[in-house]
């Protein structure tokens, strides 16, 4: 009677591995196609892209094929760009302020090589390339590009929030530009050596592959009138010191004559670099830059202008891990 139980126990147990391998061979879910374009807390998907000298440069956006095995088939997914979703979510994230609104990317500066991504059988994942022009882009406005999956009964979208749309948005960098710590830039009205102004961080924004621009002062980074003050600082060719610092001079001038930009003395930058103590992988360079300038403020009281004079030094920190050969994974934005 014994032999008899442990039988059944046996046979009982074979029966559920049974079910189990037979499961497992196949499809547990149903495969669907989406982006992989993780979201900020914007909702937007940040894409940081070396300038380079033609102002061109490839993105590849993965596209993915759900499930738990490969693809059975091949695939031709269709991407268009999405003229409608940008607007929608730019008054329901910002409402009336138009000021924050994410603008779409114009069609001059990017391309499309292929209204389709093949994704052969057998792959789950296949980059998807974007070519974008950032020659001539001004990086005033926030720029998206907004792409989708177009419906097709060959494929099954996947309608999760995000998942079949990506909103791109494109950030081209070079060496100088970033987020600049200014605590040290003191803001003064013309004639006054008390009581300064001072913003905590100014943004440089890629010009070229050897400018950058930020706001003079201390303007919002996200105020309307942002485009009247904008400084362009002109990297020149540095001199390598003893220690391996690099420093040089800069040009730096403004967009708008009607601020009244003027430059008081040579503005000069220092380059230094740094390996981590502990985490020898990790390479910190220091930009810092030292400026004196006058400027006007035109639009706080409309038709009264208001002369302010800034000097000091602001100074932007970038970190990069050298194990990551992608440049623009490396560093830690």
């Amino acid at each position: 009677m014994k032999s008899v139980r442990i039988y059944i126990i046996i046979a009982a147990l074979s029966l559920v591995f049974s079910a189990c391998n037979n499961e497992w061979k196949d499809e547990l879910y149903v495969q669907m196609v989406s982006f992989k374009a993780r979201l900020n807390s914007e909702g937007v998907s940040p894409v940081y892209l070396r300038y380079n000298k033609n102002g061109e440069v490839i993105y590849n956006l993965p596209v993915i094929v759900s499930g738990s095995q490969p693809s059975q088939q091949d695939l031709n997914v269709k991407i268009g760009v999405d003229n409608d979703t940008l607007g929608i979510y730019n008054r329901e994230k910002f409402q009336h302020r138009t000021d924050l609104y994410f603008k779409q990317l114009p069609g001059q500066f990017f391309e499309l090589p292929s209204a389709a991504c093949f994704i052969p059988k057998g792959s789950s994942t296949v980059n998807y390339p974007v070519k974008f022009k950032f020659d001539n882009l001004d990086l005033v406005e926030r720029y998206v590009l907004p792409l989708t999956i177009i419906d097709d009964p060959a494929y099954i979208s996947n309608y999760r929030k995000g998942w079949r749309k990506a909103l791109l948005n494109v950030i081209p960098f070079n060496d100088y530009s970033g987020n600049y710590s200014s605590t040290s830039m003191n803001v003064y009205l013309d004639g006054q050596t008390t009581n300064p102004l001072v913003s905590s961080t100014r943004t440089a924004w890629v010009v070229d592959e050897q400018s950058v621009f930020f706001y003079a002062g201390v303007t919002e980074e996200r105020s309307e009138a942002r485009g009247e003050y904008k400084i362009v600082m002109e990297f020149l060719e540095p001199v390598t010191e003893a220690n391996g610092d690099k420093v040089g001079a800069l040009n730096v001038y403004a967009t708008n004559d009607a601020i009244h930009f003027e430059m008081l003395g040579q503005p000069t930058y220092k380059i230094t670099q740094t390996v981590d103590p502990t985490k020898k992988y990790l390479v910190k360079q220091y930009c810092t830059v030292n400026l004196r300038y006058k400027y006007d403020d035109i639009t706080t009281m409309p038709g009264i202008p208001v002369r302010y004079r800034a000097e000091g030094s602001m100074t932007m920190e970038r970190q990069r891990n050298i194990l990551i050969p992608d440049e623009d994974q490396a560093i830690d934005w």
